[in-house]
């Protein structure tokens, strides 16, 4: 039962790598290694490797950039989705798709499950709700995994943002009024490789999930608790999604509730906290 990864360069596809790599069952690929905008691609590669069943992975994230690029963004986040979604029609595979927690939108703090109504703020959320239509409405069996704030040793995210600028800075300015759960990509990796190899049906109760660590913040606190656990002097100062210029709209509350998936999947999801410092323990 070989096992697909899409994006396996980005920070959660490596992430994967690192806990299955010497799995032989697990395939890793990037761009170079295959295309998923091409369906042919796609329908070859998983003929010639015996694929059952695909992690994606691969997205453009660049929400900034999202905003001008905007066919790029679709091409990557929509059309290689329905591509994905063809083939494991055609072979019955398969597909566990990881989208993000801007296609929401709330106005308080109350937990958002699944059925809520999605609202994305930019762009790059609208791509990313784009492909999870072609999921939601496909008889394969595949599901959505809306994750949100990630972050791991691995690539550009938040947490090193902070480390690395808390070395040469005093203090930092971070945005107070957006709020949000965080994910440590290593809880997230290992659910991700559970389900993959789980040979029960997964989309028999639904199509889409909340994933991220339990609880949640802001990005203020969130650094502060980082600084905090690492023993940085640097300072924060806090500062309203105003101040800062960004062309792309932040949702200013997205936390969401992991109910259903802890249910449905029998799992415990540690807080987000807790994740934080065996993090920056290991890290």
């Amino acid at each position: 039962m070989n096992i697909l990864i899409t994006g396996s360069n980005g920070q959660l596809g490596r992430e994967i790598k690192s806990i299955a790599e010497l799995n032989s069952k697990f395939i890793f690929t990037d761009k170079e290694e295959l295309d998923i905008t091409i369906e042919e691609n796609i329908r070859s590669f998983v003929k010639e490797n015996d694929v059952k069943s695909i992690i994606n992975c691969a997205a453009f994230t660049n929400v900034e950039r999202a905003e001008i690029d905007k066919q790029e963004a679709l091409k990557l986040n929509s059309k290689s989705v329905l591509n994905l979604i063809r083939i494991c029609e055609e072979f019955d595979l398969k597909l566990i798709h990881i989208s993000t927690d801007y296609v929401y939108n709330s106005a308080n703090k109350k937990p958002l499950d699944e059925n809520d109504c999605v609202d994305p703020q930019n762009f790059y959320g609208h791509s990313k709700r784009k492909g999870e239509i072609f999921v939601e409405n496909s008889y394969s069996d595949s599901i959505i995994i809306r994750t949100s704030w990630l972050y791991s040793r691995f690539g550009n995210n938040f947490v090193k943002t902070i480390i690395n600028k808390s070395k040469t800075n005093n203090y930092i300015s971070i945005v107070g009024d957006q709020y949000g759960c965080p994910t440590n990509a290593n809880d997230l990796a290992q659910l991700l490789i559970k389900l993959a190899t789980n040979k029960e049906r997964l989309d028999k109760n639904s199509k889409i999930y909340n994933f991220s660590n339990e609880g949640y913040t802001n990005w203020y606190f969130f650094a502060k608790t980082v600084l905090k656990e690492i023993g940085s002097d640097c300072s924060i100062k806090k500062i309203s999604a105003k101040e800062i210029s960004q062309t792309a709209k932040r949702p200013f509350f997205a936390i969401t509730s992991k109910e259903k998936i802890k249910r449905d999947f029998k799992i415990s999801i540690p807080e987000w906290k807790t994740s934080l410092i065996r993090f920056l323990n290991n890290y």
